[in-house]
């Protein structure tokens, strides 16, 4: 069957497939921030991260009781951990990490910012099972040197990502964080990402979240974020059979013309249905990048499992997010408020509607 046929077709199920989904609520994916500590200083950081972060952050100890604690109580067939931080390589007991997961026979993978991938740092992941990698570059060198805040980060990423590619990850790709200062240079990021032998790409749009929130001007305007889904729906179609895959990341409900030219699979934010967080600070939640008031709970003092089965129904039922424009628009159920992070407590709605930007019938 044709690829695009597929596509067309779980598009058309797509409806039922989510309401089975958020049904059945089976946790496939577990984000375990293990510290805040970070080697860069970035501009858009939505965690506020730095080389000295501390929030009474677990012990080795309590994660390794966590990890034991896993197997037991979900099924190791379904379930991933993917390691975040801060910058994971700057956790203090990272190899004790690592010998957790390895021990447990958990699968894993993780969020790295690529400062740190030497040689001898991509053979240690690898020899504790690593499945997955996601590695960021943000840009060619002055523009992602800028946002990470550090000079030569952009060269160590590099060199990371050829190091990575050539290990032979099952899945392995790129996040970039776009905005009005790299928004030109996507073309010349894709080349080198594609030298570099890396076979997959996200792209995400900076949102108003940590140290974003206070520098507007990392936001894109409406126009720019238009430009940006027409650069994608062109340069999707000259990648077309070359291997190399460019999506939109699960980042916002869109016009469905639109969706179905920047995404291989439609939207679908699975924050509280198929995907839990544990931060540094043992905090139980769903998407590791939403407010802190939507914590459910803490491993240090809450059954994780229970945590999930009976206190997660704000991120099943959300019409509590049905708010402002969100309360008349044609769109709510499929878009259900627009993705978890991207809610804003204070001002008590979704802080940006792709939807409208691109034409929708949002008002």
């Amino acid at each position: 069957m044709a690829k695009p046929l597929e596509r067309a077709l779980r598009r058309l199920i797509d409806p039922a497939y989510r309401a089975l989904e958020t049904r059945a609520r089976v946790l496939r994916y577990l984000f375990i921030e293990i510290t805040q500590r970070c080697n860069l200083s970035c501009l858009h950081c939505g965690s506020d991260c730095s080389k000295d972060a501390q929030r009474d952050e677990l012990t080795t100890e309590e994660w390794l009781r966590f990890f034991e604690y896993l197997p037991g109580h979900f099924d190791r067939r379904e379930l991933a951990l993917v390691v975040t931080g801060g910058e994971p390589f700057c956790c203090p007991d990272f190899d004790a990490i690592l010998g957790g997961l390895k021990a447990q026979g958990i699968s894993w993978g993780m969020v790295t910012n690529g400062f740190t991938l030497s040689d001898a740092n991509v053979a240690k992941v690898v020899e504790h099972g690593i499945m997955s990698m996601t590695v960021s570059l943000d840009g060619l060198q002055d523009s992602h040197d800028w946002l990470r805040g550090r000079e030569g980060s952009y060269q160590r990423a590099v060199e990371g990502l050829r190091r990575v590619a050539g290990a032979g990850l099952p899945n392995f790709d790129v996040v970039t964080c776009v905005n009005p200062r790299n928004l030109g240079e996507l073309d010349q990021v894709c080349d080198v990402l594609r030298e570099c032998g890396v076979p997959a790409w996200r792209l995400f749009c900076i949102f108003p979240k940590g140290r974003a929130k206070e520098n507007p001007a990392l936001k894109l305007s409406d126009d720019q974020m238009r430009q940006l889904f027409s650069w994608m729906k062109a340069k999707r179609r000259e990648l077309a059979g070359t291997g190399f895959v460019l999506n939109f990341s699960c980042e916002g409900y869109l016009p469905a013309r639109w969706d179905r030219e920047v995404r291989d699979d439609p939207y679908f934010c699975r924050a509280g249905i198929n995907i839990a967080s544990v931060l540094c600070d043992g905090a139980i939640c769903a998407c590791p990048n939403i407010t802190r008031s939507l914590v459910q709970g803490n491993i240090r003092s809450d059954d994780f499992k229970e945590v999930w089965e009976n206190r997660f129904g704000s991120f099943v039922d959300r019409d509590w997010m049905k708010t402002g424009p969100c309360s008349s628009c044609d769109q709510w159920s499929r878009c259900q408020g627009n993705s978890l992070h991207l809610w804003d407590d204070e001002a008590r709605r979704t802080v940006l509607c792709h939807h409208r930007v691109l034409g929708g019938s949002t008002p």
